[in-house]
């Protein structure tokens, strides 16, 4: 499993078992037990088998797909949507949550209205208060896989494997397929695309092309760099502005799916000659711990450090890579190294 952003907690207590569940739900409740047979399934896809289910010939109520957790039957048309993760992606696909995880997954300052009008439903997530809420349909990634047959029996119950996907945009199209989405992700990657081309137009006079650049995180005493999938700006600055990652950080982090790699401040020096340095602070971080990182003479000797190309990126900013988030953080990116004079 690839490595989940820091709002989990070190130590997750075991989840309080739901033994009414069943019983609760009453005739009410959705059965979609997992086959045994299809457990072998590599990804979560989209099957091309829809199924009545009591509607009309011609207007399916579902369809069935395929998930690493067996074949299920989604609604095709979601109207209580339990996100225990994702809820950003849903979002952007037009389907509001009306439940999720808010201390571990939310907060990002671009989906604060949508936010709102979401309830939380636990960190982890509870069964007990997503059966309340009567849902159609649960969203979850791995944080949750071990109460899976309790949310399964709830309501179905889609597990996307973190990780799954290489970016947001595999993302968004994945989800969109599942859900009866597609047009709506097509929607946000033209979104997305347009947006990208526009700020590297909008940066033509301001970066020069094919600059390079490292993202690098300062976490206590602890120095890492970041590739294109794990937020801190990583989507923007690889994918979207097109800053050329160094060859190290390119093969054993984008190219290797690491996300996170902690380094010495001796390979710093090593991977760090590059353009401009994005730099990324970890809440938590004191003033002392950052200080000793860059007032020493590898940091000072750095081309990007010494050129006045150093580039804060906010933690509260750009900690989040939903899909609604990262479209926020192209402009606010850009608007950045528009605003940015060398040297100061």
């Amino acid at each position: 499993m690839l490595v989940l952003a820091k709002k989990i907690s070190a130590s997750i207590g075991p989840l309080m078992c739901v033994m009414l569940i069943l019983s609760a739900c009453g005739g009410n409740s959705i059965s979609n037990t997992p086959s045994s047979s299809n457990t072998t399934a590599p990804s979560t896809a989209a099957s091309e088998t829809p199924s009545d289910n009591g509607a009309q010939a011609d207007e399916p109520a579902t369809k069935t797909v395929k998930t690493i957790k067996g074949d299920i039957e989604l609604p095709l048309n979601p109207k209580r949507v339990i996100a225990g993760y994702y809820h950003g992606t849903l979002l952007a696909l037009g389907i509001q949550p009306i439940g999720g995880s808010k201390e571990w997954w939310m907060g990002s300052p671009f989906l604060k209205e949508q936010e709102a009008a979401i309830t939380d439903i636990g960190s982890p997530a509870s069964p007990e208060k997503v059966l309340e809420m009567e849902p159609d349909l649960i969203v979850i990634n791995d944080t949750l896989a071990d109460n899976y047959d309790k949310f399964a029996q709830i309501a179905p119950t889609l597990f996307i494997e973190y990780g799954s996907t290489k970016n947001v945009r595999e993302e968004v199209k994945q989800m969109g397929a599942l859900l009866n989405k597609s047009k709506e992700a097509d929607a946000w990657l033209a979104e997305y695309e347009n947006k990208a081309e526009k700020a590297r137009n909008q940066l033509k006079d301001v970066v020069k092309p094919g600059a390079t650049a490292v993202l690098l995180e300062v976490d206590g005493k602890t120095l890492a760099v970041l590739g294109d999938n794990y937020g801190r700006g990583g989507e923007v600055i690889y994918n979207a502005l097109k800053f050329k990652a160094p060859d190290w950080v390119q093969e054993n982090v984008i190219d290797n799916g690491a996300q996170y790699v902690e380094i010495s401040e001796e390979k710093l020096a090593e991977l760090a000659n590059t353009d401009y340095i994005f730099l990324s602070t970890y809440t938590e971080t004191t003033e002392e711990q950052f200080k000793e990182l860059t007032d020493g003479q590898i940091w000072k000797s750095l081309p990007a450090v010494k050129n006045g190309n150093l580039i804060p990126v906010d933690y509260k900013t750009y900690f989040y890579f939903d899909p609604i988030s990262i479209v926020g953080q192209i402009d606010t990116l850009k608007q950045t190294l528009i605003d940015h004079k060398p040297g100061e």
